[in-house]
């Protein structure tokens, strides 16, 4: 209860009275009324309903927070019924008045209705817990939104693909890049609609779509997807519907139970644009759910309050009390979705724009639920300021001058991949290099309103999932900006998947010629062989303890989740195995992060071989204990000799580092890293180039070809690094000098600072034509 200045009415000389009007429920009128000059006398107050005179009722209830005043011991409150139906959409003047007097007592007269009794009805049952609540899911709706309003979209993502010529439905670039992106191609052609929806049914889930993002499909497909026809009984059943519950799974949960699930999967998982929902599903659960008294509840809102264990055991459907309360938090998770425009019923609507006069003023219903809540700043609440502040914010990329000395610099930055690793680089490059760096994180639509960009942006994005990334950062991040796309790819031929990210793209880099020659076969923009730099603990890095006594180590480190396949540590086991089939003074080191980790049936069966030609022999140790990475390049400084019988690199950053330290490295005669090792300056291994196994690899294409170390030679390698310690230690001292100049900071910040200079400087028609 509020605790009120007294107040003394002109008629009754003397007396003194606290007490307020709180709540006009559509059933009942709340309040209390305590006399100051007698604590002891039974107050009595008049009710009046549009100046109609409805009886005198005894202020007599008990309630706690009346405790604390004197005279009844909290049995000051008054509860009075009101008349069944006594309310309406229209406004009623209710006055309470101090009986046998004319005063009314504070908060009296107010102006009410249906709409404010069932916001009063919440208010009047409120808790701690509830009002916990609301106020969170405020802040949630006011800071923060989920999905993007009017978020801009790339036209090259929903254009025809090559190869669907002659479709029932356009195959959009992004439709194409996913069907080959998840490697569905062997099940799904996608020429006839039904195919393509039931692709979209079956995987959509797995595009890789955040929260905030709407999968970008052509106009006639969402067309398609929200048609549809009327069954035996009547019921409508849009595409999507039937291809998401087929009719034979209808008798298990059939109806608007089916519909909540279809909406929960599309919004929720899919990510699929609104039109994608026929509108007659719209129709059919914004209809009321018959659940309460005054229609509010829709279908869709119970079926929300079902699915939500949170929503369930906060608010009961049955109790009017909460009634305001659970269409408050559904409709403020609408506004937050953004999907207040296909469920946010009229009646709801209706509800939380209704305008309230309270204290003077005259606010929204959402308002003045939130201004009795304490909530500062409330009085200016309305749906249309919060839904305002969701829409997509406006991104503007400076001029592009040299005076714009910047990079906008997109990737993932925890360090465990070889992918953020060298953003991270990047990013030291070219703030030592006197750039300004910007990192745009994940784009949460709101949290970037009016952000300046630069004009040129560094995306070090995976090239198969990069398209799906761009979505997630925010399109129009990338749409008025110069775009270098820094990529890396290890087979000779790119896989399908990887075309949308190239057409995406204004230039590349890529860290070596062998990369630069796959990307070649699909790219006609420059491309730019700009190695990065090792991180420069390498130099400093000490080395681990060894006894004295210990043999002579090879040493081998990889990440599996790059596949067995590709880094090919069996080849390494059996060369050693071949090169010394006896020997006690030598032992192989094979260090595998995520050593359980396996990618695929070939992957897989490489590992297992792995692992048993390992468990019969003591003399290779398998180490697959998380290190820090001062640690592994302390166990990499303690070794004899470093071996990559790899299949392709992309870089070898374990190669560089190995070389860098002055270690002799043994590796394949293949890919990357023959732009930094020749024969003077390492052991390189023959082979043979061959062609992949469709599952040997990530996105493998028809005619796409790695390495064959041969074991044989590689034995050899190994054999004559251990006998002629002379030799092996001129290659090192030689590959050392090599890395330590080609891979240094300096050089490569000249290599960073006079690309992008130049496309500075030459402005839009230098970058056209680069």
């Amino acid at each position: 209860m509020n605790a009120l200045s007294p107040f003394r009415p002109a008629t009754q000389e003397g007396a003194t009275y606290q007490g307020r009007l709180e709540f006009v429920t559509s059933r009942k009128i709340y309040g209390w009324l305590h006399n100051q000059s007698n604590p002891a006398e039974e107050c009595l107050v008049d009710l009046y309903v549009d100046g109609r005179f409805l009886g005198t009722h005894a202020c007599n209830e008990h309630h706690k927070a009346l405790t604390n005043l004197s005279g009844r011991n909290g049995f000051l409150a008054f509860n009075i019924p009101l008349p069944e139906g006594l309310l309406s959409t229209e406004d009623c003047r209710v006055d309470v008045k101090i009986h046998g007097t004319t005063a009314s007592i504070p908060g009296a007269p107010l102006v009410t209705n249906l709409r404010r009794a069932v916001i009063d009805k919440a208010l009047s049952g409120m808790t701690p817990e509830r009002q916990a609540l609301c106020v969170n899911a405020l802040s949630k709706a006011a800071s923060q939104t989920k999905r993007g309003r009017d978020r801009s979209e790339d036209a090259r993502l929903v254009r025809p693909a090559e190869g669907f010529e002659g479709a029932e439905l356009t195959v959009g670039s992004f439709l194409a890049h996913q069907l080959h992106r998840l490697q569905e191609a062997p099940n799904f052609h996608l020429r006839s609609a039904a195919d393509l929806t039931r692709f979209l049914v079956l995987h959509a889930e797995r595009f890789g779509l955040a929260d905030h993002a709407w999968c970008p499909l052509p106009a006639d497909v969402t067309a398609y997807l929200a048609s549809g026809d009327e069954d035996a009984a009547g019921n409508f059943r849009s595409r999507l519907f039937s291809a998401y519950r087929p009719a034979a799974d209808m008798a298990a949960g059939g109806g608007t139970d089916a519909l909540c699930d279809l909406t929960h999967w599309m919004f929720g998982k899919a990510r699929l644009p609104k039109k994608a929902l026929a509108p007659r599903h719209v129709e059919e659960l914004n209809a009321p759910a018959g659940i309460d008294r005054h229609g509010l509840i829709s279908r869709f809102y119970a079926g929300m309050h079902g699915r939500d264990p949170d929503l369930a055991a906060a608010f009961d459907l049955q109790d009017d009390r909460t009634l305001f309360l659970l269409l408050l938090a559904i409709s403020l998770w609408l506004v937050r979705w953004n999907l207040d425009d296909l469920f946010l019923t009229p009646e709801v609507r209706a509800l939380l724009d209704a305008p309230v006069r309270h204290e003077g003023q005259v606010m929204t219903g959402l308002a003045y639920f939130y201004a009795r809540l304490g909530v500062p700043g409330a009085q200016s609440l309305s749906l249309s300021a919060l839904c305002q502040r969701q829409r997509a914010p406006v991104v503007r990329h400076l001029p592009r001058t040299a005076q714009a000395k910047g990079v906008n610099l997109f990737g993932y930055f925890d360090g465990g991949t070889g992918i953020s690793r060298n953003a991270l680089f990047s990013r030291d490059i070219l703030q030592d290099a006197g750039f300004g760096v910007t990192m745009p994180m994940m784009a949460v639509p709101g949290r970037h309103t009016g952000e300046e960009l630069y004009p040129v942006n560094l995306i070090h994005f995976g090239l198969l999932g990069a398209p799906g990334d761009m979505i997630n950062h925010g399109l129009e991040r990338f749409a008025g900006a110069y775009n270098i796309g820094f990529f890396l790819w290890e087979t000779s031929t790119l896989p399908r998947s990887a075309h949308l990210t190239l057409e995406l793209m204004d230039e590349l880099w890529t860290m070596s010629s062998f990369c630069a020659d796959a990307l070649a076969q699909h790219f006609t923009g420059p491309i730019h062989v700009v190695p990065n730099c090792v991180d420069e603990r390498v130099l400093k890095a000490a080395a681990g303890e060894r006894p004295k006594a210990e043999p002579f180590t090879f040493y081998f480190c990889f990440d599996a989740r790059s596949w067995y396949t590709r880094k090919n540590p069996l080849a390494v086991a059996r060369a050693f195995r071949k090169a010394f089939p006896r020997e006690t003074g030598v032992r192989l080191v094979l260090r595998i992060r995520y050593r359980q980790a396996s990618r695929g049936v070939a992957d897989l069966a490489h590992k297992l071989e792995l692992d048993r030609l390992v468990g019969g022999d003591p003399r290779i140790l398998v180490r697959d204990r998380e290190l820090s990475y001062a640690d592994s390049l302390a166990e990499m400084r303690a070794c004899d000799a470093y071996v990559s019988l790899h299949r392709a690199e992309g870089f070898g950053y374990t190669m560089v580092e190995a070389m860098m330290m002055g270690k002799p490295v043994i590796a394949s005669r293949y890919s990357a890293n023959l732009d930094y090792m020749s024969d003077e300056t390492a052991f390189l291994v023959g082979g043979r180039e061959r062609y992949l196994e469709s599952d040997e690899y990530l996105g493998v294409t028809p005619g796409a070809r790695w390495f064959e170390p041969d074991v044989g030679l590689a034995a050899e390698a190994m054999r004559r690094v251990w006998e002629d310690r002379g030799e092996a230690a001129r290659r090192a001292t030689a590959g050392m000098d090599v890395a330590r100049r080609r891979f240094a900071r300096p050089v490569l910040q000249d290599l960073y600072a006079s690309r992008i200079d130049a496309l500075l400087k030459g402005g839009v028609s230098a970058m056209a034509e680069a």
